[in-house]
C-alpha cells in the first residue's frame, strides 16, 4: 500500500483531471435548467441534471485511496448523467460493463498469458445537503468484479465503502470521514495471486478560513490487514497528521507552509517500525477557468527501529516535492501534469524513493465525444541493495454519449516494467470496450 502523506492534494487534482471537462459539459452535457445539451427534456421531475465535474470529484474523494499511481494516465471514464432527488437527498446510481483484452494477465516476463476479462461495476453515491446551513453528508458504495473469461487467472471482486460529514460555519470548517476498502495488492505479488487485504482509513480536518488567511489541521489513520497468513507480517497501522497555514499573497495566488508527523507500526516484527516529520511550503494558483496549479517543496525525515536487518538505513532525510497543474488553453482542450518525489512503504527495505511524472491531454471532439491521451513515468529505488526499477505507462481513450443515459468507452493502455533482475521485466497491453448505463 502507498504511504498517503504526499497524496491528498495530488489525488484531489487527479479527480479533476480525469473528470468530465467544462467544455464537454458546455457543449452537449446536461444543464441546470433540466434540459439536455441536445434540447430534449429529462424524464421526470425527480430526475434532474447534475454537474459532472462535481460528482466525479465526489466519487474520487470517496473511493480513490492513496494507492492510486500511474495505472491509466490516458483512461477515459464515463460521465455521470442525471441524479435522483429525494427531498434534500441526491442519489447517483451507476452500472458499467467493460470487456477487456489483456495480453499479459500474469504481469511477468516468464508466465505471460492473455485473456478476455469482463469487468462489472455497481456503485451508488448519496449526498445530503443538510438544510441551508452548508452542512453536508456524503457516502457511497462501489463494487468492481473481474471475471477472467478464459480461466487464465483467478476471478476477484473489490469493494469500497465510504462516508464523509462536512460542517461549514462562517469561518470554521470541519470534516470527518472513513473509507473501507477490500482490495487486491498491487505490490507484493503479480495479479494472478490475488492477495487480498482490507484497508480502513479514518480521517478528519479542522480549519479556520477568512478571505485572506486560513489555518488547518488534518489527520488520518490507515489500518492494513492481509487475509493470507503468509502475508500478515505486512499488517500495519499508519498515522499522518499535519498543520497548515496559508495566506493570500496576491490575486489568485495563495502561499502556505506545512509541518507534520508520520508513523508506521507493523503488527509483527518482519519489517521495521518508522516515525518521522515533514516540513514544506508552497503555493496554489487558480484563475478560472484556464489555470489551476500548486507546488509543494519540503523535506521528510524518517527514523526506523531496526529490529529487523532489512538494510543499513536506520534513518533517512529526503526531499519531498509535489506539483500539479491543470491548464485549459481552449474550451475544448485541457492539459494536466502531476509530479511527485517522496518516500513510501517498501516490502523489501525500510523505505523506497518514488519519482512519478504523469501528463494527460483531454479534448472534447464534439458535444458527444470526448477523448484523452496520457503517459506516465515512475522510478522506484529501494533503500536496500534491491535493484532500482522503472515503470512506464502510455494510454488513450474516448467516450461517446450514444444516448442521454448511455455511454460507450474505448481505452487502450501499455505498461512496461524495466529492471536488471532476471525475469523482472514485463510488458502488458490492455484494450477495453465498455458501456455505462445512467438514469
Amino acid at each position: 500500500m502507498r504511504v498517503h502523506s504526499a497524496r491528498a492534494a495530488a489525488c484531489a487534482f487527479l479527480a479533476l483531471a480525469v473528470a468530465p471537462t467544462a467544455a464537454s459539459i458546455q457543449e452537449g452535457g446536461t444543464r441546470a435548467d433540466g434540459q439536455t445539451g441536445d434540447g430534449s427534456a429529462l424524464p421526470g421531475d425527480a430526475v434532474v441534471a447534475t454537474d459532472g465535474v462535481e460528482w466525479q470529484t465526489l466519487a474520487d474523494n470517496l473511493f480513490v485511496s492513496g494507492e492510486r499511481g500511474i495505472a491509466d494516465p490516458g483512461k477515459v471514464e464515463p460521465e455521470p448523467r442525471n441524479v435522483m432527488k429525494l427531498g434534500p437527498v441526491t442519489l447517483l446510481p451507476k452500472w458499467d460493463e467493460e470487456v477487456m483484452y489483456d495480453d499479459n494477465v500474469f504481469l511477468t516476463e516468464s508466465d505471460e498469458e492473455d485473456d478476455f476479462i469482463l469487468r462489472s461495476r455497481l456503485a451508488l453515491l448519496a449526498d445530503w445537503q443538510i438544510g441551508s446551513s452548508g452542512h453536508r453528508l456524503t457516502g457511497g458504495w462501489d463494487m468492481l468484479r473481474n471475471w477472467f473469461m478464459g480461466g487464465e487467472a483467478r476471478n476477484f471482486v473489490e469493494n469500497l465503502a465510504s462516508a464523509q460529514l462536512d460542517l461549514n460555519f462562517r469561518h470554521l470548517r470541519i470534516s470527518a470521514g472513513d473509507r473501507w476498502e477490500d482490495r487486491t495488492d498491487p505490490i507484493l505479488a503479480v495479479f494472478t495471486g490475488k492477495i487480498e487485504r482490507t484497508i480502513n482509513t479514518a480521517y478528519g480536518t479542522v480549519g479556520w478560513h477568512t478571505d485572506s488567511r486560513y489555518a488547518e489541521a488534518k489527520a488520518q489513520g490507515i489500518t492494513t490487514e492481509y487475509d493470507d497468513a503468509s502475508f500478515q507480517g505486512f499488517d500495519r497501522d499508519e498515522q499522518l497528521a499535519h498543520g497548515e497555514f496559508g495566506w493570500l499573497a496576491q490575486d489568485d495566488l495563495w502561499a502556505f507552509v506545512r509541518a507534520g508527523v508520520i508513523a508506521r507500526k507493523f503488527d509483527q516484527n518482519q519489517l521495521n517500525d518508522m516515525s518521522g516529520q515533514t516540513v514544506s511550503g508552497g503555493f496554489r494558483f487558480r484563475r478560472a477557468p484556464e489555470w489551476d496549479a500548486s507546488l509543494r517543496v519540503g523535506v521528510r525525515v524518517e527514523n526506523f527501529d531496526d529490529t529487523v536487518a532489512t538494510d543499513d538505513h536506520d534513518h533517512a532525510l529526503n526531499p519531498e516535492v509535489e506539483g500539479r497543474a491543470l491548464w485549459w488553453p481552449t474550451r475544448r482542450d485541457g492539459v494536466d501534469l502531476r509530479v511527485v518525489h517522496t518516500t513510501e512503504f517498501s516490502p523489501v527495505s525500510n523505505y523506497e524513493i518514488l519519482d512519478r511524472v504523469e501528463i494527460g491531454w483531454t479534448r472534447a471532439l464534439t458535444g458527444r465525444v470526448r477523448s484523452r491521451a496520457g503517459m506516465g513515468f515512475e522510478r522506484v529505488d529501494p533503500s536496500d541493495v534491491a535493484d532500482t526499477f522503472w515503470r512506464y505507462s502510455l494510454g488513450a481513450g474516448a467516450t461517446w454519449r450514444v444516448r442521454e443515459f448511455v455511454d460507450v468507452t474505448f481505452n487502450w493502455r501499455i505498461r512496461i516494467r524495466a529492471t536488471d533482475v532476471p525475469n523482472g521485466d514485463y510488458t502488458g497491453n490492455q484494450v477495453s470496450l465498455g458501456i455505462a448505463v445512467r438514469l
